[in-house]
């Protein structure tokens, strides 16, 4: 009994000195580099996307996580309205599926916008829509042209 004791003793004493010595920096260092992997493993992957042609433009920023997207798009075209909000939507296989909650005109609007992967880019999609419950969708059963002359390429995000 008096053995077991001196044991756990000498083990707390241990414990106790072994906790003031000051860590080695190049632990601390390894460490941070490690905290900072798994947060950008976790983090949701952030895409930026530009097409531009003459004076027009469509700016496309999107955050994925699994299959859901976040971001924000801005569509400036001259001499018409020019638009800008939040898209939020899913992936599915190469298609993007979003709601499009915007500003054009001083008004606030919603409507379903669709855009299909090509290469590293997205092609907007456009079809004959309809207003439902105050949102603009495609028509039931509407053709989609995708335009290939508006692609939009990645770009870095700024």
């Amino acid at each position: 009994m008096k053995h077991s004791f001196f044991t756990i003793a000498v083990l707390v004493l241990l414990s106790i000195f072994a906790c003031k010595n000051e860590p080695k920096k190049e632990n601390l260092e390894s460490i941070d580099e490690i905290l900072k992997e798994d947060v950008l493993a976790d983090a949701p992957a952030v895409e930026c996307y530009l097409y531009v042609n003459q004076k027009d433009s469509i700016q496309l920023m999107i955050e994925k996580e699994d299959n859901s997207i976040t971001g924000s798009l801005a569509y400036k075209f001259y001499e018409k309205d020019k638009s800008f909000g939040t898209v939020e939507g899913v992936v599915k296989g190469d298609t993007l599926l979003l709601d499009y909650n915007f500003m054009a005109e001083g008004m606030r609007s919603m409507r379903k916008i669709i855009f299909l992967k090509k290469g590293d880019g997205y092609i907007p999609g456009y079809g004959e829509t309809e207003e439902k419950n105050g949102v603009v969708v495609f028509k039931e059963g509407a053709e989609i042209d995708f335009y290939e002359d508006q692609v939009l390429k990645q770009v870095s995000c700024e």
